[in-house]
């Protein structure tokens, strides 16, 4: 390890093939895998975040090299190469109406019946309205998880 500015850095020696790229003088070798500055990446590289943007996925290749903000330290991303991506799967009308079909069962209060517009607590199983308008008795059982001394909103035992 060598020290610049009292910080430790690991002993690095720039210049590395990269998979895909060529020759790059900016890159060094870390953990068997080329690694680039931070904004330094070659070019025919993306990170997953910049393929998505593209509307394509690594396709299930590995990473091809790393960026890092100086040698030894964080590992901020993965680079795969643009040429062996993959356009991004889309969802087909069935799945698309399976998952609407979901989250809707998901915002719809089971006392009630109304749609909240947004997804119910699941610890309390109902909406705030319906939580709020229940006997205290009710509401202490169902924090506790006891149920056999509760009774109903009618009175009647459960």
């Amino acid at each position: 390890m060598g020290r610049v500015r009292g910080r430790e850095f690991p002993d690095v020696t720039f210049g590395t093939e990269v998979e895909g790229c060529g020759w790059v003088d900016h890159a060094w070798m870390e953990a068997g895998l080329p690694t680039c500055h931070w904004n330094g990446a070659p070019g025919g590289l993306a990170t997953r975040r910049q393929l998505r943007e593209l509307g394509l996925c690594p396709g299930g290749h590995e990473p091809v090299a790393a960026l890092r903000r100086r040698p030894g330290g964080y590992l901020h991303a993965w680079l795969y190469r643009m040429d062996l991506a993959r356009d991004k799967r889309t969802a087909t009308p069935a799945v698309l109406r399976a998952l609407g079909a979901a989250m809707r069962a998901r915002r719809t209060c089971p006392t009630c019946g109304t749609d909240t517009g947004c997804c119910l607590p699941r610890s309390l199983g109902e909406c705030w309205d319906c939580y709020l308008a229940a006997p205290t008795r009710i509401r202490a059982a169902a924090h506790t998880g006891d149920t056999a001394n509760t009774t109903t909103v009618t009175g009647a035992p459960a």
